[in-house]
């Protein structure tokens, strides 16, 4: 009998390992400052291939959980929810294949690869408006209640950090005239928000794997 992929390990691995890569991507590279450069920019300089594949991992997990939730969350948030994961996929993925433009450069230097490239980022975040659809499921669908708790705290933390970001750059980017800067300290906000995409994607995985080892049938 041919066994059957474990999507869930990947994954979670694919998280986790994305979270190491980044870390190590911005210790061997002393002219990144996370306090105002943006993480994207650990992409850039001999060692930025590390960032890159931090980003594809990212992808990776998330088509990991789709594949693995398959036949679980058929319900109108849980498709709605995928398909935002899709979209962040997306995203992912063009961030890891095209880099960024160092944060000064001007904008009437921009290259395409730098354009693309901040359209993957956007893209991406739409990870953060998938959650809220799937924890709605969660805490809706009674199949799903018994989960809720983590699901629930996660989505919660994912928010504040990303208010926290929405809030940072409302009051530090007017001290550049709207540009990034030494001066605009936003780039540690940026980074936990990063973080707890990969901690809700690991626990959502995780939850979902509980879930459908206590079934005696595929969810």
């Amino acid at each position: 009998m041919k066994k059957k992929t474990n999507f869930g390990s990947i994954s979670v691995f694919s998280g986790i390992l994305a979270i190491i890569l980044s870390v190590i991507a911005h210790s061997i590279n002393p002219k990144i400052d996370p306090s105002w450069q943006p993480i994207s920019e650990a992409s850039l300089g001999n060692n930025g291939w590390l960032m890159n594949i931090a980003f594809l991992l990212m992808a990776l997990s998330i088509v990991s959980f789709i594949l693995q939730s398959k036949k679980c969350y058929t319900n109108l948030g849980g498709k709605i929810g995928k398909v935002f994961l899709v979209i962040s996929a997306i995203g992912f993925l063009l961030a890891g294949f095209f880099n960024t433009d160092p944060a000064i450069l001007p904008q009437e230097q921009a290259t395409t690869s730098g354009l693309i490239h901040i359209i993957g980022a956007g893209l991406s975040g739409f990870l953060i408006i998938a959650s809220l659809p799937f924890t709605w499921v969660f805490i809706k669908n009674p199949n799903y209640k018994k989960y809720k708790i983590p699901i629930l705290l996660m989505t919660i933390l994912l928010w504040v950090s990303e208010i926290c970001v929405i809030l940072d750059m409302a009051t530090e980017l007017p001290k550049n005239n709207g540009n990034l800067g030494p001066n605009v300290i936003i780039g540690w906000s940026g980074r936990v928000v990063m973080l707890f995409c990969v901690l809700w994607l690991i626990t959502i995985s995780l939850q979902t794997k509980k879930y459908k080892n206590g079934q005696t049938e595929n969810c």
